[in-house]
């Protein structure tokens, strides 16, 4: 019979405590028969509203990254379809002509952020003494802490940040990880208007009205 190290039982039982594994999928992961797991973890009591949580997140993690196989890499994305993909954002969260006649594309995901000025500079030629950033903050938050963080990860200089604008939390109630809402600002009315056009004939396509 073979024998197991500590070490190794305690990584199994880490996993039932942590994961909250079955025996039988322990025994399939260490190829180890699930009795024998059982006689490690006996006192490890894994509730049934646990083990459905479990089980619930890893189906929706699996569903999540069943197509991001057709998730093409930055290098592959030409000036075409760069612009395409930008105007589609932001024709989504931009601002629209003529309320604004210019670039101003506002959210407090720096993941869109970082993405929508990535597009934008592969699609065109930019002044980048064009750009003006706005940040929103909370009365909370260190703004130079904040101004750093956008300017470092837009690879915008901290003189292109205008003043901000600071609110106290509702309720006290605070977002963990928010590093506030930024505006992205582009003076050019003539870019606006050629997402918004790519936008707006896209979108067209697919609406047919009534006879």
């Amino acid at each position: 019979m073979k024998r197991y190290s500590e070490n190794f039982i305690e990584k199994v039982r880490e996993l039932r405590r942590s994961q909250y594994l079955s025996y039988a999928a322990l025994g399939r992961r260490f190829q180890i028969h699930s009795s024998t797991i059982r006689n490690w973890c006996y006192d490890i009591e894994i509730g049934r509203q646990e083990t459905l949580i479990r089980s619930n997140e890893k189906k929706r993690n699996e569903i999540k990254i069943s197509d991001i196989s057709i998730v093409p890499c930055p290098n592959e994305i030409n000036r075409d379809r760069a612009k395409f993909i930008a105007a589609m954002l932001y024709g989504c969260e931009g601002s629209k002509y003529p309320a604004t006649s210019g670039i101003s594309f506002a959210n407090s995901d720096p993941y869109l952020i970082v993405t929508f000025i990535s597009l934008l500079r592969k699609s065109f030629d930019l002044d980048e003494s064009k750009f003006y950033i706005h940040l929103q903050v909370h009365s909370t938050h260190d703004y130079l802490e904040i101004r750093k963080f956008w300017s470092d990860i837009l690879n915008i200089s901290e003189k292109r940040f205008i003043k901000p604008t600071t609110r106290i939390p509702r309720g006290g109630k605070h977002r963990k990880n928010y590093m506030g809402t930024c505006t992205v600002r582009y003076e050019d009315y003539r870019i606006q208007l050629s997402l918004l056009g790519i936008y707006e004939s896209f979108i067209k396509q697919f609406y047919i009205p009534e006879v």
